[in-house]
């Protein structure tokens, strides 16, 4: 084989080697930024479900009537200290579980199913504020947090609120590692409402959110504050995002393998069209070598006696045109081994 086609089979086997290299990377970058956007799609899916959820039912503890039976009572029993509400709240519930023990019949419960009974837990509660600052516990949240957490949220939300303008949007705090999600409303009523009077039954609402502006119509009106916990949520979704990360590392090394492996199998008819190019050059240069070579002698021979006329030379330029003829053949025959390799082989 001749140094150019040498060079130029090794120039063929290096462009393929880069192209794999380059389709293998292009490929896996793809099929990887395809398998993220997918597993990114499914988190924020999901998080914008459980958004969505939790809202729904922050609006509904929200919606649960505040009767004007619950804004006397809050307003007699509120207090500038949230801890001091907070322990009020607990002796009214404590007041409210003696009143119901009261009845004389007995009382008791089985467990008819395999789930284990216990408390409800109160994953939700709701706190009026009053223009004065005082506070009342509509309800408690006792079995989701500790005193002093229930005391520090209410403190924290209530300066977040007051920091806030009108119609502010939906909150979340956390406080010792849970997540609450709380709002407010503004709920009035007339203390000296007369069904004979019917102007006593009108309640104006005030866009600007100042408490004030009730008190000056004579009204009792608070700022209730409803707050959910959302803690599973969270937890739900930094344990989906874990487990979609650990899928999407896993999932990108199945995938660089496998399109290492069909870029492989993808590269075999250009290897092998290589292979018979390498083939090609070869016996090209076999079927050439010989007329060339007879070509030169008598082309050296009939140099060396260039003293004699061309009728006398007549054998040396027979034998120049016999090795033309040939290497013509040989071309021809080269030529049908490119464009038709099967037919070439049989004449070959």
């Amino acid at each position: 084989m001749s140094t150019s086609a040498y060079d130029s089979t090794m120039t063929n086997s290096r462009d393929l080697e880069s192209l794999r290299t380059r389709l293998w990377r292009l490929s896996s970058m793809l099929t990887c930024g395809v398998l993220a956007v997918a597993l990114v799609g499914t988190w924020v899916a999901n998080a914008v479900v459980m958004a969505n959820s939790n809202r729904s039912i922050l609006l509904n503890v929200l919606g649960q009537a505040v009767t004007p039976g619950d804004l006397m009572w809050a307003q007699e029993h509120a207090d500038a200290r949230v801890d001091y509400a907070l322990d009020d709240r607990y002796r009214e519930n404590a007041k409210q579980g003696q009143d119901q023990g009261q009845f004389p019949w007995p009382y008791g419960t089985a467990s008819d199913s395999a789930a284990a009974s216990g408390p409800i837990p109160a994953d939700s509660f709701r706190v009026a504020v009053f223009d004065d600052g005082g506070v009342a516990f509509l309800d408690s949240g006792q079995y989701v947090m500790s005193y002093e957490d229930t005391v520090s949220l209410v403190e924290r939300a209530i300066d977040v609120r007051a920091d806030g303008g009108p119609k502010m949007p939906e909150q979340i705090s956390k406080v010792s590692g849970s997540t609450w999600l709380w709002t407010t409303q503004i709920s009035a009523t007339n203390p000296v409402y007369d069904p004979a009077d019917p102007e006593s039954s009108v309640i104006t609402l005030y866009a600007s959110g100042d408490l004030s502006d009730y008190g000056n119509d004579g009204l009792v009106a608070a700022r209730v504050f409803a707050f959910v916990d959302i803690t599973p949520s969270v937890t739900q979704l930094k344990w989906l995002a874990l487990v979609l990360g650990v899928a999407g590392v896993a999932g990108c090394a199945v995938l660089v393998l496998v399109c290492r492996k069909i870029i492989d199998r993808a590269l075999v008819p250009v290897a092998e069209s290589q292979a018979r190019q390498r083939e090609f050059l070869i016996k090209a240069s076999h079927e050439l070598k010989t007329p060339m070579a007879s070509l030169s002698s008598n082309l050296d021979a009939l140099v060396a006696n260039s003293a004699e006329t061309v009728a006398s030379q007549e054998r040396w330029t027979k034998n120049m045109r016999e090795d033309i003829d040939e290497l013509a053949d040989r071309t021809c025959r080269l030529l049908d081994l490119v464009t038709d390799p099967e037919r070439g082989d049989s004449k070959a």
